[in-house]
């Protein structure tokens, strides 16, 4: 089980010279942490259905039109390609490893990413699976999420 910590390992500061204020912190994906992209309307729908089951995780809104969530995911496993196919209709993807994602800047009010759904601190990440399977069911539920 991967859990998430204040702040996740995988999040690498910058080194800071002297004189300089730091830049923006970034995880990145790979063999700790997957992330899972998706358009923000679907995201909310799929992020109800984890919170149904109690499989909450940190979920990060990029900016753009159309907004997307990116849902950060314990590591990933090798996927079928019926399930591939099935993301790639309803436009979710799964982020390479060694995607480089800006995680939110510590002060509000600053453009760029934001906290959907911030980590706390002791849990562990869901699944990535459970992240797929309810994008996937919320999907079929609500057919016009592919769409828009």
């Amino acid at each position: 089980m991967t859990l998430i910590s204040e702040p996740p390992a995988s999040v690498q500061l910058p080194a800071l010279a002297p004189g300089f204020a730091p830049g923006p912190a970034e995880l990145v994906v790979g063999d700790a942490v997957g992330a899972i992209s998706m358009r923000a309307g679907l995201g909310a729908e799929t992020n109800a259905m984890l919170s149904l089951h109690l499989l909450t995780g940190p979920v990060l809104g990029i900016p753009g039109h159309p907004e997307r969530w990116v849902f950060l995911t314990g590591p990933v496993t090798p996927v079928r390609v019926d399930t591939v196919l099935d993301l790639v209709r309803i436009d979710v993807q799964l982020l390479a490893p060694g995607t480089r994602l800006a995680l939110p800047p510590r002060t509000s009010g600053e453009p760029g990413s934001r906290w959907v759904v911030r980590p706390r601190p002791g849990h562990d990440l869901p699944p990535w699976q459970a992240v797929v399977s309810a994008a996937r069911s919320t999907s079929s539920m609500c057919r016009n999420w592919a769409n828009s």
